[in-house]
């Protein structure tokens, strides 16, 4: 069956003006002459990624798309309309976002995550932004401390709602992030905790003193190192200062430090760090 907004292995049925016709079952599908590879001929099988490309009509492609049905994506708004906006997906048709679909007003250059779907005639690809509906509820096999993939698609006012691993919903609490973020970010992130109601709690680092601080420690010597042997940062330094200079928390931080005192490398002040010689 053939699998709109997705690949599929098609045979060659024809040559025709340089490009060649592929067997789409109940139709034949146009592949350009660009996108027909040298000496094919007629039996051939190619992998071509097939779409919409006019209202009644299918073209078939062996480009990459940014994103296939059943995905969520984080793509640039190219135009708007009053009955919906337009995305760039990798493709020279952009993707179609009708306007019910939107959960704020798009505008051109702005980068919207959606889910990409076919639309209610099943004959075409559409994107939506109102995701949560797509969201697997089954949080199962989700782990502590797993490493996920993230994509940040809302802000409230608990944080940063965010897409784990293309499959389910997340939440980066607002005092757990200590980096500007935005929407259409992709980001690593760790699970922290899974709740019953099938949201995700995560976090940008590893949980447990253990992981977290042997990337730390070496983070903070290797930045002692380039400063010339000494850091102006203290337990009493503002959380935001020492996320600017080494990308963590102040609770990181101190732990870390402490670490590295009790093993004699470095030396604490109280008015900064200092290498140990």
């Amino acid at each position: 069956m053939l699998k709109i907004g997705d690949y599929n292995t098609l045979r060659v049925v024809k040559m025709a003006r340089g490009g060649c016709y592929l067997d789409g079952g109940s139709r034949e599908i146009y592949l350009s002459k660009a996108d027909t590879p040298a000496g094919t001929v007629p039996g051939d099988e190619l992998q071509v990624f097939v779409y919409n490309n006019g209202k009644d009509s299918l073209g078939a492609t062996t480009q990459e798309p940014l994103a296939k049905v059943g995905d969520f994506a984080a793509l640039k708004v190219v135009s708007t309309a009053d009955f919906g906006a337009f995305l760039d997906w990798g493709l020279e048709k952009d993707l179609f976002v009708p306007k019910k679909n939107w959960n704020e007003p798009l505008n051109a250059g702005d980068t919207a995550v959606v889910y990409l779907l076919l639309d209610y005639e099943q004959t075409g690809v559409i994107g939506t932004c109102l995701l949560d509906p797509y969201f697997d509820p089954d949080t199962e096999d989700l782990q502590f401390n797993q490493e996920v993939s993230l994509i940040v698609w809302e802000f409230t006012r608990l944080g940063a709602k965010v897409v784990i691993d293309n499959r389910y919903c997340g939440l980066l609490y607002r005092g757990e992030i200590f980096e500007p973020l935005k929407i259409g970010d992709r980001k690593t992130g760790y699970v922290k905790k899974v709740r019953e109601d099938g949201l995700v709690d995560v976090i940008l680092q590893p949980q447990g003193f253990l992981p977290a601080s042997e990337q730390a420690a070496e983070t903070i010597i290797d930045a002692l190192k380039r400063a010339g042997g000494s850091l102006p940062l203290h337990d009493k330094s503002e959380p935001q200062e020492i996320y600017d200079r080494l990308q963590m928390s102040k609770k990181l931080f101190k732990k870390t430090i402490g670490a590295l005192y009790k093993e004699q490398k470095i030396t604490i002040h109280k008015d900064g760090i200092e290498l140990n010689s």
